[in-house]
């Protein structure tokens, strides 16, 4: 019941702010709107139902630490 709520107030906010974007033909403007939205709403869901999620933290350790392994080589640290 709570992912349907999460969901039906994404959709009403979608529903009052995009067409205003289509009708001035706005579309890039459009496109970063209901990504965000939709990102927005899916971690929503996430933590309305107390799910488990990865920390962020551990994606930019992961992105990181071989650009430092590599870094530390090049200057010998």
């Amino acid at each position: 019941m709570i992912t349907i709520t999460v969901i039906v107030v994404g959709v009403i906010v979608g529903w009052i702010d995009l067409p205003g974007l289509i009708r001035r033909k706005e579309w890039k403007e459009t496109a970063v709107y209901s990504s965000m939205l939709l990102v927005a709403t899916f971690f929503s869901v996430i933590a309305a139902n107390l799910w488990e999620f990865p920390s962020p933290l551990y994606i930019i350790m992961w992105i990181y630490e071989p650009v430092n392994q590599f870094l530390a080589r090049l200057t010998g640290t």
